[in-house]
């Protein structure tokens, strides 16, 4: 469990740091909305990659230009890895029912399904 937990910290660095360096409007290496091309429309993750760049680079208003509810998804998945990677005891069962709960499951789905309607209709 430790080495597949190591693992996935070193990939998710990897990531962030190859997405820092370079801008994926400019390199090819990055795949693009395989949903996009299909559909003409964006998906909820469009705009992740550059977002990455562009936070990373400390362009935060230009990130969330790029897709404005990653953030909210950012502080859900950082909560759920303290709550699965750090923390114990009751302090864990009390994040994790909040994290996993019905109700933030929902929440969180609402807001994905919103999102996708929201920037197709309004074309951001």
């Amino acid at each position: 469990m430790k080495l597949r937990l190591t693992l996935a910290i070193a990939v998710v660095i990897a990531v962030i740091t190859i997405l820092r360096r370079f801008n994926p409007m400019e390199y090819p290496l990055f795949p693009p909305c395989l949903f996009h091309r299909l559909t003409g429309l964006s998906c909820p993750g469009c705009g992740m990659q550059r977002f990455v760049h562009a936070l990373t680079n400390g362009h935060v208003g230009e990130a969330v230009g790029y897709n404005a509810f990653l953030p909210l998804v950012a502080i859900y998945v950082i909560l759920f890895a303290l709550e699965r990677l750090v923390l114990t005891g009751p302090v864990q069962l009390r994040l994790r029912q909040a994290v996993e709960g019905r109700t933030a499951t929902m929440s969180l789905a609402a807001g994905i399904v919103a999102w996708f309607v929201l920037r197709n209709l309004l074309g951001v």
